[in-house]
């Protein structure tokens, strides 16, 4: 199952470094599809959206949008946002990251200040985080490339 993690730059760097991640992920799950009206042809957007929902999970714990994406076992953990529990994720069952391009610094920093506080589901419909996926892509980096983003800040 390909599930997306929010991740921190240190939980990152751990997992270059040969840690094993678990916990809570998102996935394209029967549920999250009945609830977003996304069916079997639309994968591509599917795969989008849970990308987005990991990246809010990410900046509500971690302070930034950053996702790591893998290919892995995961349980349905239930909900409409498609909430799964991963037991082991390792650096190469990792697909791809996403991040925010850093010229959207000051507008992350808006939401986050914005939606402080609230859970995924609250902070998912606040018109800033709806402004914010409309004007700012996460940008796609290669597995090779962790080190770009989970360098030290001014490293």
């Amino acid at each position: 199952m390909l599930v997306f993690r929010a991740v921190s730059a240190d939980e990152l760097r751990a997992l270059a470094s040969g840690a094993v991640l678990a916990g809570a992920a998102w996935a394209v799950t029967p549920a999250f599809r009945d609830a977003f009206g996304l069916g079997p042809a639309d994968d591509e957007d599917a795969e989008r959206t849970v990308c987005c929902i990991a990246g809010l999970d990410a900046l509500l714990r971690h302070g930034r949008r950053l996702v790591a994406v893998a290919d892995a076992e995961a349980r349905d953990a239930g909900g409409e946002f498609g909430a799964v529990t991963v037991d082991r994720l390792a650096f190469g069952q990792v697909t791809a990251l996403f991040a925010d391009d850093p010229a959207a610094g000051p507008r992350v920093d808006a939401v986050r200040a914005a939606v402080a506080g609230a859970g995924v589901e609250d902070a998912w419909e606040h018109p800033a985080h709806r402004a914010l996926l409309e004007d700012a892509d996460l940008l796609w980096y290669g597995p090779e490339e962790w080190g770009l983003l989970a360098a030290e800040p001014g490293a």
